[in-house]
């Protein structure tokens, strides 16, 4: 019998593993981890490498271990300097750190060992246990955490929807299938979006390939260090954030999470990439499209691009996370959702008796920070809290 089942696999999944295998009166083989990738934050790997990431937006205290200061650590046992490995601002690892150091964590506390490979399917209660039917057969646990973020989810606006349709070579950044090594030979290529991943997609796509390389974005290039404002993290805002009633929780998440934006190294980067004529692009917005025989034709708010294919970094669908397991477990267990269709957790991250949640479907709770790193730092902080495994009460609580 598991103490723990942990749907899914990401940064979320990884890091509460490893915290609740270190629980005093939990075993290490009483947790598990169900995610349908053959290794763990293979999601997470595969959409950074196909947007062309070369250092995180978060500091090097938000990492997957539970000692804060371990990815200094680690960096620091291997000869590597701040000068080489981070850069400000607050230390922002690179990708290949970050991920290597992720790897060290998952190792060295035997969380691949934890891993079962497959979906979840159903869930039913079984006394004062949890059935989770996957793919690979039942699973019993005691407690469920759902972990489950918005990678299943890409955004594909109406139009490009259309154009796929119709057979035209277009994908999004994070398309389960996506490989970016596959969008290279062609001549022209349009990347749609006017945040981070886009930008970081035509500068990796202008760097690989001979072609032109057009970035389409509805606003100009905001710049702006971080996806949020900082104080969302700890006390200084989520205090009011507590206060307030769910519908001024929504609105405040809403407003807080800066979309659209790119650190100042990235559009200094594309800034150098657009003055040498390696990229081209264009404020405006797609009011349609349509499939040519050269390729595809783009039809905006300021003039007609075309192009051989057509990259979507547009984020993903802002729709609650889950899919169909976290609607039949709405419909079952008859849980409680917000208008917005987010989850109403209790100030424990619990849904319902025994079933938890953290990610996305925990902002509520946890704030604008939620779906980031350091959101499931903080998860794990409200969620030992909640199980009495420390008095130091949460941030902002």
């Amino acid at each position: 019998m598991l103490e723990w089942l942990i749907i899914g696999g990401g940064i979320h999944g990884t890091y509460l593993a490893n915290l609740l295998t270190h629980l005093p009166g939990t075993r290490h083989d009483q947790v598990r981890i169900l995610d349908p990738h053959p290794l763990l934050l293979a999601a997470w790997e595969r959409n950074t490498a196909n947007c062309g990431m070369a250092y995180l937006r978060s500091p090097a205290t938000h990492n997957i271990d539970r000692p804060i200061l371990s990815l200094y650590r680690y960096a620091q046992a291997r000869g590597e300097t701040a000068r080489t490995a981070f850069i400000p601002n607050y230390n922002r690892p690179s990708l290949e750190l970050f991920q290597r150091h992720c790897r060290h964590v998952i190792a060295a506390n035997r969380l691949e060992q934890l891993h079962r490979c497959g979906r979840a399917r159903t869930v039913k209660k079984d006394g004062r246990h949890l059935v989770v039917e996957t793919d690979d057969g039942p699973l019993r646990a005691r407690r469920l955490l759902l972990a489950v973020g918005m990678s299943d989810q890409p955004c594909w606006p109406g139009w490009a929807q259309a154009l796929k349709v119709e057979g035209a070579r277009i994908a999004h950044v994070f398309d389960a299938d996506f490989k970016r090594s596959e969008w290279t030979r062609n001549r022209r290529t349009i990347v749609v979006g006017g945040g981070i991943t886009a930008v970081q997609t035509a500068l990796k796509l202008a760097a690989e390939t001979r072609g032109t390389v057009h970035l389409l974005s509805r606003h100009a290039l905001r710049e702006n260090p971080y996806d949020f404002n900082p104080c969302w993290i700890g006390p200084k805002c989520l205090r009011a954030f507590y206060r307030a009633d769910l519908a001024q929780r929504r609105a405040t998440i809403d407003k807080a999470r800066i979309a659209g934006s790119l650190p100042s190294e990235v559009l200094a980067a594309f800034n150098q990439a657009l003055s040498a004529d390696r990229i081209e692009f264009s404020e405006a917005a797609c009011n349609g499209a349509t499939s040519t025989n050269d390729g595809v034709r783009l039809r905006t708010s300021a003039s007609v691009l075309e192009a051989d294919q057509v990259i979507l970094a547009t984020g993903f669908t802002p729709r609650r996370p889950g899919g169909a397991l976290v609607d039949r477990l709405i419909r079952d267990f008859d849980l409680k959702c917000n208008p917005c269709g987010y989850p109403l957790l209790g100030a424990d991250l619990r849904w319902a008796e025994n079933i938890y949640a953290t990610g996305p479907l925990a902002e509520l709770q946890v704030g604008p920070c939620a779906r980031n790193i350091v959101g499931a730092r903080n998860a794990g902080r409200i969620l030992l809290h909640g199980l009495g495994h420390t008095p130091r009460r949460p941030p902002g609580r």
